[in-house]
């Protein structure tokens, strides 16, 4: 496993240090958004690129958590509409597997709305 991406350790490094971004987390996140919304699954490990699973272990209930607020931080970071669409997909399925109640995912859901004008009205304009 030397090498392979850790998706956990990368997960608890971005909480630690207060979802801080740099150049090479884009490509980190989207790579992480295919998982949620192609495979719907995320896994413990990947090659280095994120191309292909090291591990057929999902990460955990809180990893996933913590995925959930790195999609929203990484949506409002990067003013990506993609980000903010898998943290969409996200939520719902935490709700599935039990990882969110019911009443987190609608304060999430929430959050989520109020990002999605604040991205709109800088897209489209403040009319909105």
């Amino acid at each position: 496993m030397n090498g392979d991406f850790n998706t956990e350790q990368y997960l608890s490094l971005k909480v630690s240090c207060d979802f801080v971004f740099s150049e090479i987390d884009f490509v980190k996140i989207d790579r992480l958004c295919k998982k949620v919304d192609v495979v719907k699954k995320v896994y413990r490990s990947y090659t280095p690129d994120l191309s292909v699973k090291m591990s057929n272990e999902e990460i955990g209930r809180q990893p996933y958590r913590d995925l959930l607020e790195l999609f929203l931080v990484a949506a409002s970071s990067f003013e990506d509409y993609k980000f903010l669409n898998t943290a969409l997909k996200l939520n719902d399925l935490l709700v599935e597997k039990k990882f969110l109640e019911e009443w987190e995912a609608q304060e999430v859901f929430q959050k989520l709305q109020c990002l999605a004008i604040r991205l709109m009205r800088k897209t489209v304009g403040h009319h909105l």
